[in-house]
């Protein structure tokens, strides 16, 4: 599991022990923040997974948005997950998302493929990586549960469960207890 994610390039580590000569043993480096380690939820135990985070292309070196954030092209690995995702509900597939902290806004990323590969944009500064299981029902655009020729919501909007979950770096720099997902869904600001 481990081996694979690591011939598709990605360096899975969160810290790292190096030894060298005149360190005086060794030297501990910090942890990557172009990468985003994916944890499993109780629904998804053995599973596992990285979001790579890569600036997207841009004749001028930085991509932004017309506001000045920074676009970033997320690169989801995945493995664990039962290769029938039917066994979640009733879902027919795997869907990464991105949400802010708070959970109010959501981007779908996009499915996630039979080799556990997903990839999409994100131009949040703080946000969450998700994989839930879902219906193909729900496409982009559209809420669950929407009546046929509804109007589509401004924001998709996942409905399945939540199998892996991951926080962006910058995330890591806030208060625990002011974090949605650390606190038992009640915001403390």
């Amino acid at each position: 599991m481990k081996a694979d994610l690591l011939t598709m390039g990605t360096a899975l580590m969160a810290a790292v022990v190096a030894t060298g000569p005149g360190r005086n043993g060794s030297r501990l480096l910090r942890p990557a923040i172009d990468s985003i380690s994916l944890e499993p939820t109780s629904d998804a135990r053995g599973a596992s997974g990285v979001a790579v985070l890569t600036r997207s292309p841009s004749p001028f070196g930085m991509s932004l948005t017309p506001d000045g954030h920074l676009r970033y092209d997320v690169h989801l690995h995945v493995s664990g997950l039962p290769a029938d995702p039917r066994v979640y509900d009733g879902a027919t597939a795997y869907v990464a998302w991105a949400t802010v902290p708070d959970l109010s806004l959501a981007r779908r990323l996009g499915p996630v493929a039979a080799d556990g590969s997903s990839s999409g944009e994100v131009d949040w500064n703080k946000f969450i990586v998700l994989v839930t299981a879902e219906k193909t029902s729900v496409q982009p655009g559209t809420k669950p549960g929407a009546k046929p020729g509804a109007k589509p919501a401004a924001e998709p909007h996942w409905s399945g469960t939540i199998l892996l979950k991951g926080v962006s770096p910058s995330t890591w720099m806030q208060r625990y207890g002011s974090h949605i997902l650390n606190n038992g869904g009640n915001p403390q600001w």
